[in-house]
């Protein structure tokens, strides 16, 4: 995808990439999250302009940021305010005066748009995400009980882990009938990514909604693939999450673990399905202006050319 523009090489251990650096002399070094490249840059001199671009929100994966020395690297960038706090709090005190600069992640949005789509049936709160406790797909069927309690029509969607293994694939559909919306529960275990947005379209016009149970998040690229599809949604006020766009009826935060007040959110969200819709298609053209790759990659090259050389 990326030729003639760019030579991908996969797989490079610590003493390959050592060799690869030594053997061209690059303007700039981007590290993406990666301790060991991290390493392996300390062991090359080098004039490089060297950045390290922190995306991760886990918690004990940003511990490397307390190994790194104030000679290894020259600029951190992220994607939030959050993740400027979560730098400034794991990096050694000499690291502290370290600029950091912000650059949003973007995202195609010829690919995520509304679409309208022929669909019959209840309403459907989505969620979407890898089967893990980060994630917390078990407070996403404990709000879906209370829900369910209110509106038995409604039917809870689970999106995503492939690669779950059986046994908690078990878990899931045992939970899914202790929470006693075995009934109306579904899950869609793989989608192709571009086909997602047919997806939030459908749950859209179904009068629907996505429902986010994160404990945590850098910057939160489902809600904004959600939201430029049309698709409401109710998530944990974490992270990254409330700087993507302000509160409104289509994006509503509860504080995280209250099932009681996200299962509300939903429900009212549910009831104004239409109105909510049609607010969504009056956003989106603000969101495209901030989010779109098309418009703001350029933004994110003037960036890396502007941060210079060492000690500049």
């Amino acid at each position: 995808m990326l030729s003639p523009y760019a030579t991908l090489h996969f797989g490079l251990n610590k003493e390959t990439l050592i060799s690869f650096l030594k053997m061209n002399h690059f303007d700039k070094i981007i590290i993406i999250d990666t301790e060991e490249y991290i390493e392996a840059v300390r062991e090359v001199k080098t004039d490089s302009t060297i950045i390290v671009e922190v995306h991760t929100s886990i918690e004990r994966n940003l511990e490397y940021l307390s190994r790194i020395e104030k000679t290894d690297i020259d600029v951190f960038v992220t994607v939030s305010k959050y993740m400027i706090q979560r730098i400034q709090h794991h990096v050694r005190p000499e690291l502290l005066n370290m600029k950091i600069e912000r650059f949003q992640n973007v995202l195609d949005t010829d690919v995520f748009t509304f679409e309208e789509i022929n669909s019959d049936g209840p309403p459907v709160i989505a969620w979407v995400g890898k089967i893990d406790d980060h994630k917390d797909w078990k407070a996403f069927m404990q709000i879906s009980s209370i829900v369910h309690r209110q509106d038995p029509e409604v039917e809870f969607w689970i999106i995503g882990g492939q690669t779950c293994p059986e046994s908690l694939v078990l878990e899931v559909f045992d939970f899914a009938e202790e929470m006693d919306i075995i009934a109306r529960f579904r899950w869609i275990d793989r989608i192709e990514n571009v086909m997602m947005s047919k997806l939030y379209s459908l749950v859209s016009q179904r009068g629907g909604l996505n429902l986010v149970t994160s404990h945590c998040e850098s910057f939160g690229m489902s809600v904004l693939e959600s939201l430029l599809s049309g698709c409401a949604v109710i998530s944990s006020n974490v992270g990254a999450l409330p700087e993507i766009t302000p509160v409104e009826k289509h994006f509503k935060l509860y504080e995280l673990k209250n099932y009681q007040e996200a299962a509300q959110m939903c429900l009212d969200t549910l009831s104004e399905s239409a109105a909510i819709r049609a607010s969504l298609l009056d956003l989106r053209s603000k969101l495209v202006e901030e989010y779109s790759s098309e418009i703001r990659s350029i933004e994110y090259w003037n960036l890396i050319q502007s941060l210079g050389e060492k000690n500049e």
